[in-house]
Order: structure tokens, then C-alpha cells, then sequence
């Protein structure tokens, strides 16, 4: 496939040849990567010039010496001077001086981290005396916050930046891969591996029982995390995190759990830039479960250990003894049916095969384009970009497939200097077509469905001399003919905003106004006609001409549209006097959200047609719909003083509203203060400032709200039904009692602490944060007494509850240049860590019953029992405490779970349950992650740059839960596929000392059985440090590639989860220990999950 670019008017293309031609250049590229991929690897191998002799010669000059100080006359040691005649250079000794040759006309480059670099002409002089100024940019760098910027050394509050720079070094597609261990306590989850996986983000941990996540504001606009997820990461410029109280409270209801304030690029005055740059890459699981592949045996151990163990049959004595005797006469099939007992049976022999290697493929695909072009004069500037992002998942013969299509623009208009025009517009379209999982509730999802099929049997079997699908053979044309799912959306968001300034910029006036729409199509059939094999729960099969467990075959469509209206006016002032520096913002706010639902569903739909609809059905028909609406509105301000720079002080407050709650409660004022001192700014601090550039202590206290609950959770609601009985032959409708609610209801509220240290050192080569916190949550909603049944009605909520969270965050950064002779080293070290715990200090629960919240429970709390070991003989086992709910119990012998009987009542429970009576359990663990850390190692020489970023986790305890059955196999049941770990690692009387116990069916299915109750034995530490991240890339010389007017050309490769240690099981990802959240069963444990993906890729970036 060719594209041609034809342009008729001579006189236009040579009036505009320079931007034609990058023009031309950067859609080539972009259109040309799009539709030939394999042969972008092509276009890698470049040519390059032969260096020439004059190049390679070192000039010949005489010896230059000199001297490099600070302004205070201070030598600086390690100062790079570079020839930049001859490429060659040195540094200065701890006295400051340097020597080197250069000859007459050539240029010295004298650089050092934290000071402006200068460029020195040689002349006559021989000896040198260089003074370095300090640079101003890390003393000017701003930071995004709430509604304008602030210098970063004046900050008050606990606020973190991350930079273009940062995420542009990972090359990944997604924020929430880009943000993940970046920033301290900017908790960012992703499920599991799934191809377009939305990742959640939350700040400082668990704010509330009810849930909690952070403001996400977008160029100005209030986002949600939909948005942040579908931004690509290459369009962002800048993204703060605001993580208490004092920097969030401006947003007051709306950011109680912390702001993401993310700037995308703009625009900026010069030559028209493209930019170009793509990335192709392929992803596996970095998990496998490796099924146990001998026929022979399989069903013997499977029957004779798991079953007979429990008292229990599966298997018939024909079906166990039938690999054997294909094993004895080859010339049997693997599978065949046979009448026996009058009974159809099938038989099977071998193959064993492994479906999740069988049918998940080792290379899905994935790329990335983006396009983006910036430029501008004195008045117009802008930066326009379209993104292109493709996934697909690892499912052999229906793979997920996601498009994403962006488009994003950033136009200011400076109609003089006073005024500013400008207006901020993204579209983004996004489409999934997915293999329809969802067969019936037991098994949701491909992942479960093999895990409940028996690897003996194959995709289809010979009955009547015709081929026919088994289970797992009528899955498979299940989701490659019988079903579909499409997914589709749609947003919009555009803002137009005007900035003023008048009395020399000391009065500032903005206003915006946004408009934002999005948009979710979803259309999903299947249809459950066989022909198909199946087998009871004794595995005798018979012909059926439908899937018996799937229901009627069905059509679902649903759509929703979202609208939501932001307007933002603010006006700030500032003012210098004597060394008062003092800066006022006041503003408001409105919001508006529109929302609309439907929903409908028809049975029985004419399958054999390409387009579904609820109209092309037989069956039964049924729809809803959802229309939600709420406006919240506010009215903020911000006071900030500092004193030359040296004494800091800001205060925040924020009266909001909002139409969630009833008339009386709907209006609530939030507040801050924080102070800061710049200890380096104190004279005397200056025999210190050799080594400190800053060093500032900060503290803040606040107050906020939160509004995160439903639009009319405040109202009483009936719910209108349609009856099932017939009255006078028709079904009638009515209403139900309306659900109580409290008359208290009001806003919940977190009031945060904040102490926090900032420095840098060595000349701004070294930083330094630290924060501690404490954040009170309190009137969170939570039932608060119990009533007489004769109540009838769920008792409402009221907000009653309170959560304490506590927590520390570090970050430490060194950045430095190395000179050498053939060019400057440049390398960086960032490393962050956080911890934060959660624990319950007011709650309703009279009796302190466990399976609720209660007064000093610390969020995450594993209960469970100390395990002994493993019975050793059968006499012990029967005459020892055992587990009171076990539904085995009468099989108890040698091999079982042996628990430790703490209060020596002879049988292993609960007790109560509550925190006075708990039996023989007790805390085991805990499922927070502790001590969370990133490792960034960066360095670059000669145009080679390499990037690796560690991610990990310190101390956290996980169980495997029932229905975790890629750990436990068959333990959890007994039908359920033998695990090759299970093999190796079970109890035999051979192998009496091994990790797991006798084999029975069904003793890990629930938390009542011997492996589905929590206990240390199988309590797994989930520590581990991965290399989520390592680039490796290198840019051409510009003295090439400019020849071909490319202004840079990088080519890089890299990978994502290339390797990690852990202290779990071999069987766990450390990052993929949720469970499906796309399943429909509530039963299903870890492991259902779609795997974490390892990746590799490869692209180039071009600018021109």
C-alpha cells in the first residue's frame, strides 16, 4: 500500500516550501508506520558517513590553564571543560583548577550541574579565571498547583511533580503504567494483564471504608479516571500530585483523598516542530500454570488420592483403567465412547493437554503512533497531536483487539499583552472487540473454564462416526461463532479560557468554560446451540443439541451518555514590598453532571444474522435505564506571604455545595494553613551554603470534605416491580417499601496533619523530601445500631464511622556529569519509599463481632490459625483437635493439616468470632503493601541513554483464597485440573514431609475447609522488587542526520516486567493477586485473573 501527497499550486509550495516539506515528511511517517509496521524494522539499518580526516585529527594549540569558582570566589571542584574544537576536556582538581591543550579560535565549554554553562573563545591568554553563577533554574522551577503555579522552593504544602522527561523515559502507552512507583504513596493499581486494563489510583492509601479516590484535574478541568486512563502519556508535559490538605483544600468537597493535576504540552513561540515517534512491541504472560502431562496416571491420582480420599467417586473404574490399556496397545484411540451399563461413556486415554499454553499464544501484538506538530509567532502559537494506540490479547483464536484513536490541540491567542485567548480541545475514540468470556456464572472467563476442564480431553471426539465438541471443543466455537462483544466510546472535551493582566502583571483575571461528552456503546449476543458432548458429574456423557448450564440464548445492548458543564473565574493579586511578598486568589467554581443509562436484553435472538438487535428475537424482553444528575458549586480562596523568600505562609479555604445531600446539609466550609521556613535563606546559614542550595522545614494542617456518594442517596426510594401472579389473567405492578434513610446525613470529613523536610545539596545535585502524616477521617457512613426485625426495612446509615491513617514518604534524587574526553556521562539516581497503615478508631459494632469493621482494627488484617505441620501418623490425627467446620472431618489421618489448639477446648474455631471470643484464630498478616519504593537509575554518553526503573514492595502477606485453583488445583475440587507443583509437592506416605497436604477434594473451596481457612503454613509473603521498566536507545549525531534536515532521530528498545524476586510461590505474580474483575461468579479466587504481561518493544523518534 502506497500514499501519495500531491500538491497542485507551485507558487504555494514554494512560498511555504520549509513547512511543506516537514509536513510531508511527518505524515509519511506517521501514515506509512500505521499501515506497514514489519517494515519499520527495515527502515532501522541507516548508513552512515565516513568520518572524516580533519575531523578525527586533534588540532594542534598550546596549554591552557585556568581556575573555575562560584561568586563567592569559592573553587568548584569536578567542573567539566571541554575543547569543543577537538571533542577533548577535562575537569577541575579539588583546588578548582584545570589544564588542557586548545589552540588559538577554539572555544572552552565550562559546565557543572546547578550553575549556567559558559563558552570561553582562546585567544592570547594562557591562564584563565572563570567565575559560574548560579543557574536559576532550580530556584524558578514552578509547580502546577490548584488554580496557577507556585515556585517549588516557596511550597508549603505536601505536593510531588513528575515531568515529561520522567514518563517519556519509560515508553509505555498508558498513564497507569507511566505513573506506577513514580511518585510516593500515588498508589496506582492495575487488576491483572488484560489488553486496556484501567488502572485506579488512589493517594496516602485508604481514606474511607466507603471508598475514596483522588480529584483528577486535566488542563484545568475536573476528569475522571477514565480520561487519565485513555491520555496518552506523550502529550503530557507535566502532572502534580497534591497529597494534603493545605495544597488540596482550594478544591475543597472534591478533593479529600488528594488532587492529580496533569498539564498537557503547549504551545510555544519559534520554528515549526514535528514530532514523530512509534513503538512496536509483543507481550507473554509472565505466568503459565504447568498442567501435569502424564496420561498414565493422571486419572489415577485424580480418583485414587483426591476422590477416594474424601469417600468420594468420579471417575468409573473403565474411564481410570483406560489410559492404561492405551498405554499397553497403542492402536486404541485417546478418546472414544463406549455403551457401558447402558450407559454412554467416554473414555479417555492421552493425550494430556495443557490449554493454557494450547490456546494462549506467547507474541500479542501492540503499537503506537503519535504525531505531533507545534509552532508558532508573537500571537498564534499551538500544539496539535494525534495518538494511535493497539492491543491485542493473547487468546489464540479470539484475541481482544482495542483501538484507540486521539486527537488533541492546545491554541493560544495573545491579542496584546495584556490579553489572552486560548482553547484547550481532545477527542478520543476507543474500540474493543472481545471474545465473549461469559459462557454461564461458574465459569466466567476462559482462564476458568479451563481450570474445570478435565486435560485428558480433547476439542472433539468421534460419536456415530461423526465429530462432535466436548466442553472445552463447544467453548471454542462459542467464542469464535456463537458470541460477540463490542465495546465503543466516544469523549469530547473542549475548553475555551481567557487570561488578563493589568498594573504590571500584579492583577491577574481568568475564566473558563468546559464542555466535556462521552459516550459507551455496548453490544454482547451468544447463542448455546450444540451439537455437544457433556458429561454429568461422573463424567458419562451424552449428546446434547444446546449447552445445558448457559440459559437461553441472548442479545444485550446497553449504551450511556455522559455530559458534564465546568465553569472556573478566579482573579489573584500580587504585591512586593520591602521584601513582603503577598499573593491573593479568590474564585469560583460550578459544576454540572448529566447522565443516562439504558439498557435492554432480548432472548433467543436470530443467530444466524451478521447484526444483532433487540428486535430480531423470539424470547423474552426486558430494559432499564438510570438518569442521574447533580451540580455542586463553590466559592475558594488562597492567601500566600512569604518574607524574602525565607519565611512562608499560605492559607486555603473553600465553601462548597452540592445537591448530593438534602436542603440544610448542602453547603460546608474547608480550610487550611501551612507555614514554611527557608532555613538557607538565614545568614547564618552561610557558611552551609557551600553545601545546602536549599533546605526548607514545612508543616500544614487542613480540613476537607468529601461528596464521593450518589446523587440521591439521600432520598427515601420506592422500587416499582412487576408481579410474577396473574390477577384477574394480567401481571400487576407495585411498589415496595421505601428504604429509611437517616436525617443526618451529611458530608464526611478528613482533617490532615502534615510535617515535611526539602533539600538539596552539593549544588543542587542532590534532593531531598520527606513528609509524615496523619489523616482523621471521620462522620463516614456506617450502619450505627441494629433494630427489631419487626423494623422490616435495611437500617440506614449515618455518619458515625472514623478511620486513622498514618504514613511517611521519602524521596531522594542525584543527578551529576562526568566529564571525559570523549564527551560528558550523564547519570541519575531516583529512589522513593512510602508507608501508610489504616485503622478503625470509631465504629458501631456493640459485640466487636469480626466479620464486621471494629474500633482498633487495622485495615487489611488476615485472621487465621497457626499451623503444626502435617499429621504423622493416623492415630495422632484422629486424636487431635481438628477444624470444627471441616466437612472431612471423619477422614482425618495421616497427611492432614495439624492446627495449633490455643485455647485447649480440643476442636479448632471460631470461638464467637468477636475480638473477646475468636477460638483458636488470631492476626496471621496483613494485605496492605508496606514500605512501597521506586529505583530510577538513568545515564547517557555519546548519545547511547539508558533508563531502568525497579518497582516494589517490602512487606505484605497474602493467602491464596478459595478458588484460587492455579495454586491449589484439585484441592479446591476434585474435577478441577492437576497441577504439575501439586505432583511434585504432595503428601504421599513416600513423601511424608512435603509442602502440601493429602490430597482431598474440595478442602480449599471455602474458608470453612483445611486449605481454604487462612493459616501461616500457605501464607505467602508477597514482598518483591521487579524491573518493571529498562530503555535502552541511542540518537544519531546531529552533524548526520541534520544533512536530511532531521533536527533528532533516537532509536530504542525496551521491556516491561522483565524480572523479579519475590518470596512467593512460583505459581503467583506479585502484581497479578486480584481476582477477575471482570468475573461474574463472587467464588472466584487469584488466578482467574488475566495474566501480568511481560513486553518487549522496539520504535524510533523523529523530530523534524
Amino acid at each position: 500500500m502506497s500514499f501519495h501527497l500531491i500538491f497542485s499550486s507551485t507558487a504555494w509550495c514554494k512560498y511555504n516550501n520549509h513547512f511543506a516539506q516537514k509536513w510531508l515528511i511527518g505524515c509519511s511517517l506517521f501514515l506509512f508506520n500505521i499501515q506497514m509496521p514489519s517494515m519499520a524494522m527495515a527502515a532501522v539499518h541507516t548508513g552512515m558517513p565516513e568520518k572524516s580526516k580533519a575531523t578525527g585529527q586533534q588540532q594542534e594549540g598550546s596549554i591552557i590553564a585556568g581556575i573555575v569558582r562560584d561568586k563567592s570566589g569559592n573553587p568548584l571542584i569536578g567542573v567539566n571543560v571541554i575543547n569543543k574544537g577537538t571533542g577533548t576536556g577535562t575537569i577541575t582538581d579539588v583546588n578548582g583548577h584545570f589544564s588542557l591543550q586548545a589552540a588559538a579560535g577554539t572555544s572552552l565549554e565550562i559546565s557543572y550541574i546547578g550553575y549556567n554553562s559558559q563558552k570561553i573563545k582562546i585567544g592570547t591568554q594562557k591562564d584563565l579565571d572563570i567565575t559560574l553563577l548560579e543557574s536559576s533554574q532550580f530556584l524558578n522551577e514552578v509547580v502546577v498547583v490548584g488554580y496557577g503555579t507556585q515556585k517549588k522552593v516557596n511550597l508549603t504544602g505536601a505536593v510531588d511533580k513528575i515531568d515529561s522527561d520522567a514518563i517519556g523515559a519509560l515508553k509505555v502507552n498508558t498513564m497507569g503504567e507511566a505513573l506506577q512507583g513514580q511518585i510516593p504513596n500515588l498508589n496506582v493499581g492495575i487488576a491483572d494483564g488484560k489488553p486496556g486494563r484501567a488502572a485506579n489510583f488512589t493517594i496516602r492509601g485508604t481514606g474511607s471504608i466507603n471508598g475514596g479516590s483522588p480529584l483528577i484535574v486535566i488542563d484545568g478541568v475536573p476528569s475522571t479516571t477514565t480520561d487519565l486512563n485513555n491520555l496518552s502519556p506523550q502529550d503530557v508535559a507535566e502532572i502534580s500530585v497534591l497529597k494534603d490538605a493545605a495544597s488540596s483544600a482550594i478544591y475543597g468537597a472534591r478533593a479529600a483523598y488528594g488532587v492529580i493535576l496533569v498539564q498537557t504540552k503547549r504551545a510555544k513561540a519559534g520554528e515549526f516542530t514535528i514530532d514523530y515517534s512509534n513503538n512496536f512491541g509483543w507481550s507473554e504472560a509472565t505466568r503459565i500454570p504447568d498442567v501435569y502431562m502424564n496420561p498414565v496416571d493422571y486419572l489415577d491420582i485424580i480418583e485414587g488420592e483426591f476422590n477416594a480420599n474424601i469417600g468420594q467417586t468420579y471417575f468409573t473404574e473403565a474411564q481410570v483403567n483406560y489410559p492404561h490399556e492405551v498405554a499397553n496397545n497403542p492402536s486404541l484411540p485417546f478418546a472414544q465412547v463406549q455403551n457401558i451399563g447402558g450407559k454412554s461413556t467416554l473414555l479417555l486415554g492421552g493425550e494430556v493437554h495443557n490449554y493454557y499454553k494450547e490456546w494462549f499464544r506467547t507474541f500479542s501484538p501492540k503499537q503506537n503512533h503519535h504525531l505531533a506538530l507545534r509552532g508558532g509567532g508573537e500571537k498564534v502559537k499551538y500544539y496539535v497531536s494525534g495518538d494511535y494506540n493497539h492491543e491485542e490479547g493473547a487468546l489464540e483464536f479470539k484475541p481482544e483487539k482495542i483501538n484507540r484513536y486521539s486527537l488533541r490541540s492546545n491554541i493560544t491567542y495573545d491579542l496584546n499583552k495584556h490579553v489572552r485567548f486560548y482553547n484547550n480541545t481532545s477527542f478520543m475514540r476507543r474500540k474493543e472487540d472481545l471474545p465473549n468470556t461469559y459462557l454461564y456464572s461458574f465459569c466466567s472467563n476462559v482462564w476458568r473454564f479451563i481450570e474445570c476442564t478435565n486435560p485428558l480431553m480433547p476439542e472433539t471426539v468421534t460419536v456415530d462416526g461423526k465429530e462432535v465438541p466436548t466442553d472445552i471443543g463447544f467453548y471454542k466455537k462459542f467464542l469464535t461463532e456463537q458470541s460477540e462483544y463490542k465495546k465503543e466510546q466516544h469523549s469530547l472535551s473542549t475548553t475555551l479560557g481567557t487570561d488578563l493582566s493589568f498594573l504590571n502583571n500584579e492583577l491577574k483575571l481568568h475564566a473558563d468554560y468546559t464542555y466535556q461528552f462521552m459516550n459507551w456503546n455496548n453490544l454482547r449476543w451468544w447463542d448455546n446451540k450444540g451439537p455437544y458432548l457433556s458429561h454429568s458429574f461422573n463424567n458419562r456423557n451424552i449428546v446434547l443439541d444446546k449447552y445445558a448450564d448457559a440459559g437461553p440464548a441472548t442479545v444485550y445492548r446497553s449504551m450511556s451518555n455522559t455530559k458534564a458543564w465546568n465553569v472556573n473565574a478566579y482573579a489573584s493579586y500580587t504585591k512586593l514590598i520591602h521584601g513582603h511578598h503577598v499573593t491573593g486568589l479568590v474564585g469560583f467554581n460550578r459544576e454540572s453532571y448529566d447522565y443516562l443509562y439504558l439498557y435492554g436484553e432480548r432472548q433467543d435472538p436470530l443467530a444466524e444474522i451478521s447484526q444483532h438487535s433487540l428486535n430480531l428475537g423470539t424470547g423474552s424482553y426486558k430494559a432499564t435505564d438510570d438518569d442521574d444528575r447533580n451540580i455542586s458549586q463553590s466559592a475558594f480562596f488562597r492567601v500566600n506571604y512569604d518574607y524574602q523568600g525565607r519565611y512562608l505562609a499560605e492559607m486555603n479555604g473553600c465553601y462548597n455545595m452540592s445537591s448530593k445531600f438534602a436542603p440544610g446539609n448542602r453547603g460546608a466550609f474547608f480550610s487550611s494553613f501551612s507555614a514554611g521556613w527557608r532555613v538557607s535563606e538565614e545568614p547564618f546559614f552561610e557558611p552551609l551554603r557551600r553545601v545546602f542550595g536549599n533546605l526548607k522545614l514545612r508543616a500544614s494542617y487542613g480540613e476537607l470534605g468529601n461528596q464521593n456518594i450518589g446523587s440521591y442517596d439521600y432520598l427515601p426510594v420506592f422500587s416499582f416491580q412487576q408481579s410474577n401472579y396473574l390477577l384477574e389473567g394480567e401481571r400487576v405492578s407495585y411498589t415496595t417499601s421505601p428504604t429509611p434513610k437517616s436525617n443526618n446525613f451529611t458530608w464526611e470529613r478528613s482533617r490532615t496533619v502534615d510535617v515535611g523536610l526539602d533539600a538539596s545539596l552539593f549544588d543542587n545535585r542532590f534532593s531531598f523530601t520527606a513528609d509524615v502524616y496523619q489523616r482523621n477521617t471521620e462522620n463516614m457512613l456506617a450502619t450505627f445500631q441494629s433494630l427489631p426485625s419487626v423494623f422490616g426495612a435495611t437500617v440506614p446509615k449515618e455518619n458515625n464511622a472514623s478511620l486513622r491513617n498514618r504514613g511517611w514518604e521519602l524521596s531522594l534524587g542525584w543527578n551529576d556529569v562526568i566529564g571525559t574526553r570523549q564527551g560528558d556521562i550523564s547519570y541519575g539516581v531516583r529512589f522513593n519509599l512510602s508507608d501508610y497503615t489504616a485503622e478503625i478508631t470509631d465504629y458501631y459494632n456493640s459485640t466487636n463481632y469480626l466479620g464486621d469493621y471494629y474500633v482498633g482494627q487495622k485495615l487489611g488484617e488476615i485472621w487465621g490459625l497457626n499451623t503444626l505441620g502435617l499429621f504423622r501418623t493416623d492415630e495422632e490425627a484422629q486424636n487431635s483437635a481438628l477444624l470444627e467446620t471441616s466437612s472431612y472431618k471423619q477422614y482425618a489421618s495421616a497427611g492432614n493439616i495439624k492446627f495449633e489448639d490455643v485455647n485447649g477446648d480440643g476442636k479448632i474455631s471460631k470461638g464467637a468470632w468477636t475480638l473477646d471470643d475468636h477460638g483458636d484464630y488470631r492476626i496471621i498478616g496483613n494485605t496492605t503493601p508496606r514500605y512501597q519504593f521506586g529505583l530510577t537509575l538513568s545515564a547517557s554518553y555519546m548519545g547511547f541513554d539508558l533508563n531502568a526503573f525497579f518497582k516494589g514492595v517490602a512487606k505484605r502477606d497474602i493467602y491464596p483464597a478459595a478458588e484460587s485453583v492455579n495454586f491449589w488445583g484439585p484441592y479446591n475440587r476434585k474435577y478441577q485440573v492437576l497441577l504439575d507443583h501439586i505432583v511434585k509437592d504432595r503428601w504421599t506416605p513416600d513423601n511424608p514431609d512435603a509442602y502440601f497436604p493429602k490430597p482431598q477434594g474440595y478442602i480449599a473451596s471455602s474458608t470453612n475447609q483445611d486449605l481454604g481457612v487462612p493459616q501461616t503454613r500457605y501464607l505467602q509473603n508477597a514482598a518483591y522488587m521487579r524491573l518493571k521498566n529498562l530503555t535502552i536507545g541511542y540518537t544519531l549525531p546531529k552533524q548526520w542526520t541534520g544533512k536530511i534536515g532531521v533536527e533528532r532521530l533516537r532509536f530504542y528498545l525496551s521491556g516491561q516486567n522483565l524480572f523479579e524476586i519475590t518470596g512467593l510461590h512460583d505459581t503467583l505474580d506479585p502484581e497479578g493477586l486480584e481476582k477477575d474483575p471482570d468475573a461474574n461468579q463472587g467464588g472466584v479466587g487469584m488466578g482467574t485473573a488475566y495474566p501480568v504481561q511481560r513486553t518487549f518493544a522496539f520504535g524510533v523518534e523523529i523530530q523534524l
